[in-house]
């Protein structure tokens, strides 16, 4: 028996085109027996709630067996083979001592047994069963195979065994199930079930001939009217709910909708003899992917701004219309795939009690939105069978992260008494926005904010931000087919300085790179994590560098708050050529007639290295901040974005705080201030400890800020040192993060 890698991947395309989990499953054991010339496979998957195997598909047993056939995780040889994780192969299955019996099954013909386990993320999936009539172990080479198989379909079989939807039950089907996605706006809602129906799949939009030039033109230039029509609306329907700042990001929208890059793909692909629809599904695609190619958590969620414009436009052109809400006072989860702040527009705020996306990010201008409303919403929920679920009474946790449907009676009760609690929280939180962040005993932390676009400058203004921690440069180098001038960058830098002053304003140069990609400047590395970006790619590309620095020095003149920040310093000669940079452009601003300021020059600590030197660099700069997304990424060597180790990336890992821990103390042997910025500063059970080392600057998102405030002025340094010292003794994360989250409890979170 021989089999190719195209036989695997011909395998696997064919299951996973299947229509739904039973099919997948058929076609596995069907399609393995014939491969493998045996007369049964069979497929035993783990329930999900109970320590046990279930026979879910066969092929050559009793069908009728399916779903009746349970086995204890160490009963018989499928068990022996789930407790072991190791294949079994054996000559004469019966005359084994963990031999079980099921006359049910039919099997009394078969004595060759070779069973291999399915493992995926370390954990057990099930167990995949060939068997025969001779009297022999199957060979070392069909061994091989159904063990490269097992691991092959281990991803694809775990989600199917996640969801339960394969178990058979005699009683009628209980609606009630949970989802988990991400965390974008905290809070508890309850409500029906109602879909955007005027989506389309961006995705999955056919290739199709266009009908002509000339009408497919007029096709989507009408449609591009009337969405820009659409969101004017949606921004006077909603203006009356939300400041004026966030009303304003329908101007993101608009200036997405207006883009060169936009018309002229849609219309360079029409003239190829495409359709309007297909146009523009791949112009999107094209556009989109400059953003979501990024590391940044932030430039990668303005991908789903140009997903929802091109959503909009294919709606538009399908004139698909939206489905009719069950009334007008009854609550409402809208749930779709993604959903933009244009159809948040079209519903009235107070009947929206939740927002669901199966897609889309925590840092989309949605999450912003819902923040700002006050609406709980849960992006990412990959797993929800909108469709299927639709017109049912479900709880939205975004304090967790969770979508339950029909939850019991008890559970339902116990999340109305929750709601009351936040509502009651929250109106406390707004009483602290112009109190300190200072805990019990006097240890006061500054809370700044990150930024990009200018309409998101105002909600950290809103929570009671104390200045701008990290402000990324790159969304003018993204939002254009060319290289922004010196004046469109000074125009820009300045309405945000402006804004905050006297604030700090601490501005990163571009972090363009392998992993952030231009649409005008492209190129493609093998690892792009440790190639040519941040700091490396400015340096490389003077010219774009000093545009961008005179522009910052000349905005910031006058306020005296401008701070600039380099991203991925890893050698003190970067520092230097910085510096160096920074004094000539004065000089030659200056010669010009333009009156500067001597900015304050700080680096970011991402790669280990810089913290490593910091005492030879503490002369060339002013101050420092931490990405600790990055330094937890570089010294963990964990790509968070892979979801195969992204389990293994946690903030709270030993080795994480001890670098943080030698981080804090350096730069106070230095006289060197220094700010914290990514997901720890807004991570309660983090926070503990940051304080406790003494970190009294973080940034962190703007409505996160509240929360956090909060939660420093419930707590005494004093008591956090003691919380240190135990992390410090403990040995992973998971036993750190339990000791938090009891203190957390006992805060009141």
């Amino acid at each position: 028996m021989q089999h190719s890698l195209a036989t695997l991947t011909t395998l696997v395309q064919e299951i996973s085109g299947a229509e739904n989990a039973m099919q997948a499953m058929k076609a596995i054991v069907a399609r393995l027996s014939l491969l493998m010339e045996v007369p049964v496979c069979s497929l035993y998957l783990k329930s999900p709630s109970r320590s046990k195997l279930i026979l879910a598909a066969t092929q050559g047993l009793a069908e009728s067996s399916v779903g009746k056939i349970r086995l204890a995780l160490d009963e018989g040889l499928v068990g022996t083979i789930a407790a072991t994780k190791h294949p079994l192969n054996l000559a004469d299955a019966p005359t084994h001592d963990k031999f079980a019996f099921f006359p049910q099954a039919h099997e009394e013909p078969y004595h060759q047994f070779l069973g291999v386990p399915l493992i995926h993320l370390r954990q057990l999936t099930g167990v995949l069963v060939v068997q025969g009539k001779a009297k022999k172990p199957f060979s070392q080479e069909a061994e091989a195979f159904l063990v490269t198989i097992a691991s092959q379909l281990a991803a694809t079989l775990s989600n199917i065994q996640k969801s339960g939807e394969w178990i058979p039950s005699r009683k009628p089907r209980n609606p009630y199930k949970r989802f988990n996605g991400v965390i974008s706006s905290s809070g508890v809602g309850i409500g029906t079930l109602t879909s955007i129906q005027t989506q389309v799949n961006l995705d999955k939009e056919p290739v199709k001939k266009g009908e002509g030039i000339n009408e497919e033109t007029l096709r989507f230039m009408s449609a591009l009217e009337k969405v820009g029509d659409d969101l004017d609306r949606g921004a006077s329907r909603i203006e009356k709910d939300l400041p004026e700042d966030i009303v304003s990001l329908f101007s993101v929208y608009r200036m997405m909708l207006d883009s060169p890059e936009l018309k002229e793909g849609v219309l360079d692909w029409i003239q190829q003899g495409r359709s309007a629809h297909w146009s523009v599904r791949q112009t999107a695609l094209d556009l989109a992917a400059v953003f979501e190619q990024a590391d940044d958590p932030y430039m990668k969620a303005r991908g789903e701004d140009v997903r929802n414009i091109a959503i909009k436009l294919l709606t538009q052109m399908a004139k698909r219309v939206k489905s009719t809400l069950p009334d007008k006072k009854t609550p409402i989860i809208l749930a779709g795939h993604l959903i933009s702040i244009a159809d948040l527009s079209e519903y009235s705020t107070s009947q929206i009690q939740g927002i669901i996306c199966t897609s889309g990010s925590a840092l989309s201008h949605t999450s912003i939105v819902a923040n700002a409303l006050g609406i709980p919403a849960v992006m990412g929920v990959s797993d929800l069978d909108i469709d299927r679920y639709l017109q049912l009474p479900v709880v939205l946790d975004g304090n967790r992260g969770e979508v339950i449907i029909s939850p019991p009676a008890a559970m339902l009760k116990e999340y109305r008494q929750l709601q009351r609690n936040e509502q009651k929280f929250t109106k406390s939180l707004a009483d602290l926005k112009d109190q300190p962040a200072v805990t019990q005993d006097g240890f006061h932390v500054t809370l700044l904010t990150n930024t990009g676009l200018l309409a998101d400058v105002s909600p950290g203004l809103l929570n009671g931000a104390e200045g701008i921690g990290l402000y990324r440069s790159e969304i003018p180098f993204l939002i254009h087919d060319n290289f922004p001038t010196e004046e469109e960058q000074y125009q820009v830098y300045k309405e945000v300085i402006d804004a905050y002053s006297p604030r700090p304003v601490a501005m990163r140069t571009l972090d363009i790179g392998g992993d952030k990609q231009l649409p005008y400047f492209e190129f493609k590395e093998e690892n792009p994590y440790l190639g040519w970006r941040g700091v490396r790619f400015t340096l490389d590309n003077t010219a774009l560098l000093v545009t961008q620095i005179r522009a910052m020095i000349r905005a910031g003149h006058g306020r005296e708050n401008l701070q600039i920040l380099i991203p991925m310093v890893s050698r003190i000669d970067e520092i230097k050529s910085i510096k160096e940079v920074i004094e000539q452009s004065i000089a030659e601003l200056q010669k010009e007639g333009k009156q500067t300021s001597i900015p304050k020059l700080g680096i970011m600590i991402e790669v280990p290295s810089a913290m490593l030197l910091l005492d030879k660099m503490a002369p060339y700069i002013d101050f420092v901040s931490i990405g600790s997304n990055d330094l937890t990424q570089y010294l963990l060597a964990v790509d968070r974005n892979n979801p195969k180790v992204s389990r293994l990336f946690d903030n709270l890992h030993p080795a994480v705080l001890s670098a943080l821990q030698i981080i804090r103390e350096k730069c106070s042997q230095f006289n060197l201030p220094v700010s914290l910025c990514g997901e720890m500063a807004s991570d309660p059970a983090s926070v503990l400890l940051l304080i406790a080392m003494g970190y009294d600057r973080l940034s962190l998102s703007a409505h996160r800020i509240p929360k956090i405030k909060w939660l420093i002025r419930q707590t005494k340094r004093e008591d956090m040192l003691r919380l240190l010292q135990k992390a410090n003794e403990a040995e992973d994360e998971a036993e750190i993060r339990k000791m938090l989250n009891r203190k957390l409890k006992a805060l009141g979170l």
